[in-house]
């Protein structure tokens, strides 16, 4: 588990929500409202890794 750390509870619960409209399933850390957990699967390609960064990274490139 990969937890990030956000400004704002504001922009966790955007990029959490917005990621899963672009096929990325995060989840908020329960004592830490501006963390977004990541989760990956222990089978996960590194292709998968890279698509999964691209989107939180434009996701968060729009967030002002």
């Amino acid at each position: 588990m990969l937890a990030a750390i956000t400004s704002s509870s504001e922009i966790t619960n955007e990029v959490i929500l917005r990621s899963q409209d672009a096929g990325l399933i995060l989840f908020w850390l329960l004592f830490e409202p501006k963390a977004i957990r990541i989760t990956p699967p222990l089978t996960v390609s590194n292709q998968e890794i890279i698509k999964g960064c691209r989107i939180i990274i434009d996701i968060l490139n729009t967030i002002k």
